[in-house]
């Protein structure tokens, strides 16, 4: 059916492998804990490390796409983007291996997304997994044990080199760095700090909101300028609308009981019940 139909935006080199296949799964988001959508395109070759994608939706009412011989009624557009798996095992290292060292197999435990350690062994080499935490082996078992001094460095210095890339790019952080010539050193400085904050805004949607707070001090940003002033956090925002959803279910459900004065009969029109009880109908008198 076309209500089953879904567009997509790819990439040729998504696609024009033909050893690779792709896959829609639902996995925990790293900020928000909450289900998301990604792809993964697994690699049948031992040569190709599989990629992990997380699918972003654009969305506007009353719109449809025209396939083949067929009207899809569902507009949306999806578009697969890289993510780096570490920002999606960050969050199990820092549960499971904050006080001892824990084999990888029971850290991607996820019982409500079953297929977490399968897809983070595939997209993840273990030699990245010790840019966030310790490795400690004994024997033929290698265990990690999470090191947020590593975790904070890393995000910082990926922070970093995506602020070069924004200073590049088309917008307000662009049009200031391309006046960096004609400016005095001060001023240069100012410049920078603002693509460094717009890299922390990209980076800090990855993360939690414990841990983008301590990486919005890593980075020396004053602390009345956190992550409070940066976003709402996406947890709180889709907290509220599930609140007000429940909110008006529940008023659409419940039946309203009448309060117990409006229940009560009051004496006046028991007395006038009890006159009229016996008493023929006025229509009664125009009858044959």
């Amino acid at each position: 059916m076309s209500s089953n139909k879904f567009f997509f935006v790819f990439k040729d080199a998504l696609i024009d492998n033909g050893d690779a296949s792709l896959n829609i799964l639902t996995l925990r988001n790293p900020a928000t804990k909450n289900p998301s959508k990604y792809l993964l395109r697994r690699s049948d070759s031992k040569e190709t490390q599989s990629v992990l994608y997380e699918v972003n939706c654009f969305n506007e009412q009353h719109r449809s796409w025209f396939i083949n011989e067929t009207v899809c009624s569902n507009g949306k557009i999806f578009i697969p983007t890289p993510i780096d798996p570490l920002f999606l095992a960050l969050p199990y290292l820092e549960e499971h291996c904050s006080e001892k060292a824990v084999p990888l197999e029971q850290v991607f435990v996820d019982e409500k997304f079953p297929l977490t350690t399968s897809v983070l062994e595939d997209v993840l080499e273990s030699s990245r997994i010790s840019l966030i935490a310790d490795e400690k082996r004994a024997g033929d078992i290698v265990a990690y044990k999470y090191n947020e001094t590593k975790a904070l460095a890393w995000l910082v210095a990926k922070c970093q080199r995506l602020s070069k890339v924004v200073g590049k790019q088309d917008g307000p952080a662009a049009r200031s760095m391309n006046l960096i010539k004609e400016e005095k050193e001060n001023e240069l400085e100012e410049n920078a700090s603002v693509a460094l904050q717009t890299a922390y805004g990209i980076v800090s949607d990855y993360v939690s909101l414990e841990v983008g707070r301590k990486l919005s001090v890593a980075l020396g940003f004053p602390e009345d300028e956190n992550i409070s002033k940066k976003r709402k956090s996406a947890v709180d925002l889709e907290s509220a609308v599930l609140k007000k959803i429940k909110k008006e279910d529940i008023h659409e459900t419940t039946p309203i009981k009448l309060p117990a004065a409006a229940k009560k009969v009051s004496a006046k029109a028991k007395a006038l019940a009890k006159a009229a009880s016996g008493s023929k109908s006025i229509s009664s008198f125009f009858k044959k």
